[in-house]
C-alpha cells in the first residue's frame, strides 16, 4: 500500500514539475543583477537593447526583490516564471571592458557562456544584446508556444523614386575611415541608400552567399537595388589608396571604377568624399530605377533587368566594346609639385664692429631698403605619386635690393658723399619634405651666395677720400636647415610656416682681402616666420619677417694690421609682402 501511495505521489509531482516546466520555457528572460564596475549601467543597457529586440524581459526592479530574498537559480527562476536566467561579471583590463556573460535555464543549470570585449561601455552593452540573441535563447513578446516559432512576415519593401544603393563593406585598412567617406560623398546624390545590414539579412534569408561571384543578385532584385558600392584600400609605400567600383545590381558587371590616392587616410577619405558623387554620377544615372522582384534565389543568367530608364542596344554595345580605361590619378589628391612666390621685400641692415681698438673704423646702418624677391620649389615625383618619390625638390631663392645710395660726412671737408649700394642673395638646394595631414615638415642643404657692396663717391681727388669706409661683403656658405608649414582653419584658410638653418661660410669677399682683414673669419644663420591667407586655385597671398646674421672673428694679423678689432657683427632684418602659387 504504501508503496502504491509513494508511485501516486511521485507521479503526481513529476507531472506538476513538467507543466511548470514547459509553462517556465515560454515565460521571460530575467537579468539577474550584474557584478563588477559599472555594472548596473551595462545592465540597463541589455535591458533596453533585448526590449527593444521584442524579447520579453522581467522588469529590473522585480528580478532585484526577487533575487534579495531568495536562493537558488531554480527558485528566482520560478518565482519569476522566467524561461532564461542572464548573468554577467563585467571588468576593465588593459583599457577595455570585458564581460563574461553566463545563460541559465529555469532550472537553474548554465546552458551558455561567452565573452564580449570593447572599449566603452555602450558597444560592450550592444555586443552582449548580439550575443544573447545570436543564441535563440531569447523569446520574443508575445509568441507563446508554436506561435513563437512562426515565422515573422517580412516588411513589404517599397518601390524607390530615385536609383537606390548598397555600400557594401570595404576590404583592406582604415577600410571603415574611407567606407563612411564614400557614404557622407553620396549623401548629396540623387540616390537612396539601403542599409548594408538590411541587404546583408536579405541574402541570408534568401540563402544566398554574397561572397560568391553574382551572389548579390537575387537580393539586389527583391529588394530593387540598382547597384553595388564596393571598394579595396591600399597602404603602400607609404601612400593610401582606394579603388571604388559601381557593380550593376543584375550582374556581377563592373559598371565604373575609380581610383584614388593621399599621403594619409585622413586626407584619402577627404579626397573620397569630395569626389565620389561626381564621379560616378553619371553611371547610377544609367543604371536607372529598378523595381522590388519576387524574393527568390535564381541563377545569374536568369536574372533580368526591369528599368523604366533603360540603355538603348546602340549604347550597351558601345560599353560593351570599349575597353575600360584605368584608373586615373587625381590631381588634387597628390601633394603640391610647385610652389612659386613672387616678393616685394624691405631689409634693415647694421653692420657693427667689436673691440675697435684705435677707433678708425666706421660701423653702418641701412634704415630701410626696399627691392624685390622670388622663391621657388619644385617636386618632380609628385605629377605622378604622393609617396616617397614625390618628396625630393629642388629649392631656389632670389632676392635684390633696388639701387640705393650710402651717405657719409667726410671727416675733411665736412661735406656729405653718396656711394652706390646694391645687394643680392640667391640660394639653390635640394628639399626633402614629409607631408602628415594640414603639416608638412621640411629639411634643406645648399650653397648660397649673399652680397652687400658699396661703389666709389666719384672719381679720385687728391687729398680726398672716396671711398665709403665700410667693407663689402660677399659670403658664400653651405647652408643646412629645417623647418614646416601648415594648414590651420577648418577649410585650411590660413598658413603659417616657420624655418631655420645654420650657414657655414666659407668665404667673406672684401671685408677679407689685405685692405682690411685678410684672416678674417664667419659663420652665419637664418630664420624665417610667414603667415599666409588661401585664395582659389591654388593662390595665397603671403606675408613674411626673416632675420640673418653673419658673427665674425676679424683676427688682425700683427706686427702692422691695417685695423684692429676683435670681431664685428652683420645684421639683416626683412619684411616682405608676397603672392605665391602652390599646386
Amino acid at each position: 500500500m504504501r508503496i502504491l501511495r509513494f508511485g501516486a505521489m511521485t507521479l503526481l509531482l513529476s507531472l506538476c514539475s513538467s507543466s511548470g516546466l514547459a509553462s517556465a520555457d515560454d515565460g521571460p528572460v530575467a537579468l539577474l543583477p550584474f557584478q563588477g564596475a559599472q555594472a548596473v549601467k551595462v545592465r540597463q543597457n541589455v535591458q533596453k537593447g533585448l526590449a527593444a529586440a521584442e524579447v520579453d524581459v522581467v522588469a529590473l526592479k522585480r528580478v532585484t526583490a526577487v533575487v534579495k530574498n531568495t536562493k537558488g537559480y531554480a527558485k528566482q527562476a520560478a518565482k519569476l516564471d522566467a524561461s532564461t536566467l542572464v548573468k554577467t561579471r563585467v571588468r576593465r583590463a588593459e583599457g577595455r571592458w570585458i564581460g563574461d556573460t553566463e545563460v541559465r535555464n529555469a532550472k537553474g543549470q548554465r546552458i551558455e557562456k561567452f565573452r564580449n570585449t570593447s572599449s566603452s561601455l555602450i558597444r560592450l552593452s550592444n555586443r552582449i544584446v548580439a550575443a544573447l540573441m545570436k543564441s535563440g535563447r531569447m523569446p520574443v513578446a508575445g509568441a507563446v508556444g508554436a506561435a513563437a516559432a512562426a515565422p515573422k512576415a517580412e516588411p513589404e519593401v517599397p518601390a524607390p523614386t530615385q536609383p537606390r544603393l548598397v555600400i557594401r563593406p570595404f576590404t583592406g585598412a582604415q577600410t571603415g575611415k574611407i567606407r563612411g567617406a564614400a557614404v557622407r560623398g553620396l549623401r548629396s546624390e540623387p540616390v537612396e541608400m539601403l542599409p548594408n545590414k538590411q541587404f546583408a539579412a536579405k541574402a541570408k534569408r534568401m540563402g544566398v552567399n554574397l561572397k560568391s561571384e553574382g551572389g548579390h543578385v537575387a537580393p539586389a532584385s527583391a529588394l530593387a537595388v540598382s547597384g553595388l558600392i564596393d571598394g579595396d584600400v591600399l597602404y603602400e609605400d607609404r601612400v593610401w589608396s582606394a579603388y571604388i567600383r559601381l557593380v550593376d545590381g543584375d550582374s556581377a558587371k563592373v559598371i565604373s571604377q575609380h581610383y584614388y590616392d593621399a599621403s594619409t587616410s585622413a586626407a584619402l577619405a577627404k579626397s573620397v568624399q569630395a569626389n565620389i558623387g561626381s564621379d560616378f554620377r553619371k553611371d547610377i544615372r544609367k543604371l536607372g530605377v529598378d523595381v522590388p522582384g519576387a524574393a527568390v534565389a535564381a541563377p545569374i543568367a536568369a536574372a533580368t533587368p526591369t528599368r523604366p530608364q533603360s540603355i538603348s542596344s546602340k549604347e550597351i554595345e558601345k560599353d560593351e566594346r570599349t575597353p575600360k580605361a584605368k584608373p586615373k590619378r587625381r590631381k588634387g589628391d597628390l601633394p603640391a609639385a610647385v610652389d612659386i612666390e613672387i616678393d616685394f621685400r624691405v631689409v634693415h641692415r647694421t653692420f657693427n664692429y667689436k673691440d675697435d681698438i684705435r677707433g678708425d673704423l666706421r660701423d653702418y646702418k641701412l634704415t630701410a631698403g626696399p627691392g624685390v624677391g622670388t622663391k621657388f620649389q619644385y617636386f618632380p615625383g609628385a605629377h605622378f605619386t604622393a609617396g616617397v618619390g614625390a618628396q625630393f625638390g629642388v629649392d631656389f631663392e632670389w632676392e635684390r635690393l633696388f639701387k640705393i645710395d650710402s651717405t657719409r660726412r667726410d671727416a675733411t671737408t665736412g661735406q656729405e658723399q653718396s656711394f652706390p649700394t646694391e645687394s643680392q642673395q640667391f640660394l639653390i638646394g635640394l628639399r626633402w619634405r614629409y607631408p602628415k595631414g594640414r603639416w608638412e615638415p621640411s629639411v634643406v642643404l645648399g650653397y648660397g651666395v649673399h652680397r652687400f657692396s658699396f661703389g666709389l663717391s666719384g672719381p679720385p681727388v687728391p687729398g680726398e677720400d672716396n671711398t665709403a669706409g665700410v667693407p663689402s661683403v660677399k659670403y658664400e656658405f653651405v647652408r643646412l636647415g629645417g623647418g614646416f608649414r601648415v594648414a590651420i582653419g577648418k577649410k585650411e584658410l590660413f598658413i603659417l610656416a616657420t624655418s631655420i638653418a645654420f650657414r657655414g661660410t666659407f668665404a667673406v669677399g672684401g671685408i677679407g682681402t689685405s685692405l682690411w682683414f685678410p684672416e678674417a673669419k664667419a659663420n652665419g644663420m637664418d630664420a624665417l616666420l610667414m603667415m599666409g591667407f588661401a585664395l582659389p586655385k591654388g593662390f595665397e597671398i603671403r606675408l613674411s619677417g626673416d632675420y640673418r646674421r653673419y658673427g665674425f672673428d676679424l683676427n688682425p694679423v700683427p706686427p702692422d694690421p691695417p685695423y684692429v678689432a676683435g670681431g664685428a657683427l652683420d645684421q639683416y632684418f626683412g619684411g616682405a609682402l608676397g603672392v605665391a602659387w602652390r599646386h
